[in-house]
């Protein structure tokens, strides 16, 4: 097993593919591959097991048949404690993280590294990316903004940053363990001063599945609130410092509101007097919507 040794502790430029790993061992060996083809050759990938309980991910995890690779283990404290244990125990100056069933293309990393040596400035670079798995295709995210990221999260977590400010920001937020831990680093980050690029290409490959963390936090409200409150709260400074745009996207709701609440007026009236109409629209829908799922799986 690769123990860091070979190219000394702290390589000036050395990039560290940091991966948490929990139960993902059918994915996984397709994510730490793509990090070890990368034209970039100075990384090392240092993957933490978050306590994972299925045979066939402790079986590769115990083999690990990777070079350039070192591999921790914690009890299970979710995927902002993996990444933080990571980061402490990475070599390199540049840190990505990469997800255990998500994939990079070869020239993600190299192309990188070369605007965080030219601009001392930024503080996070990404790419354009792609949807694969359940489903397929661009994953359209707004471009990034400092607008956008004080409505929301547009930066996805597989994004390239300095160990020197993730030490600045104090690491992720552990407390945020039903999701977009890196939304709440990314605004840190950019708190600090930095400014964020975006590689116009596609060098990011997403995975969607069927069912997913990601997927379960987004159906359950109390904990999406709960979450953003976190963030809001542990990042007061900066949505004070911002808080016009935050008034200005949600009176621009309001008014977006108001307009689709005029149009359809008179359809809403309509319904209302008519209420077995209402009824019989929701079934239509129902079976187009199962119309379509049956569609899509075949």
């Amino acid at each position: 097993m690769y123990d860091g040794k070979e190219q000394g502790a702290k390589d000036v430029n050395k990039v560290s593919v940091v991966i948490p790993c929990y139960n993902a061992g059918e994915y996984l060996d397709e994510a730490v591959r793509s990090a070890l083809a990368q034209t970039w050759q100075n990384l090392e990938v240092v993957i933490v097991d978050d306590g994972s309980t299925d045979p066939s991910t402790l079986e590769l995890l115990n083999k690990a048949p990777w070079p350039r690779t070192r591999i921790f283990h914690q009890q299970n404290a979710g995927p902002a404690a993996a990444r933080n244990h990571a980061v402490r125990e990475a070599h390199g100056c540049y840190i990505l993280p990469l997800d255990a069933d998500d994939r990079i293309e070869p020239t993600y990393i190299e192309r990188a590294v070369a605007v965080l040596e030219d601009r001392p400035d930024v503080g996070c670079v990404y790419c354009k990316a792609r949807k694969f798995g359940a489903e397929r295709g661009p994953w359209n995210l707004p471009p990034y903004t400092l607008r956008e990221l004080v409505i929301d999260n547009v930066i996805f977590v597989t994004s390239l940053y300095r160990k020197a400010d993730w030490e600045s920001v104090g690491g992720y937020n552990e407390k945020l363990r039903h999701g977009v831990e890196d939304y709440d680093f990314w605004v840190k980050i950019v708190h600090l001063g930095r400014d964020v690029v975006q590689l116009d290409d596609y060098l990011f490959n997403y995975r969607i599945q069927e069912s997913s963390r990601t997927i379960s936090f987004q159906d359950h409200r109390a904990k999406v609130v709960e979450t953003y409150a976190e963030i809001f709260r542990s990042n007061i400074d900066f949505y004070a410092a911002h808080a016009d745009m935050l008034f200005e996207h949600r009176f621009g709701l309001y008014d977006e509101l108001q307009y689709w609440r005029s149009r359809y007026h008179a359809v809403d009236a309509f319904l209302t007097r008519h209420p077995r109409m209402s009824r019989f629209i929701c079934i239509i829908r129902k079976v187009l919507s199962k119309y379509r799922h049956r569609k899509k799986d075949k």
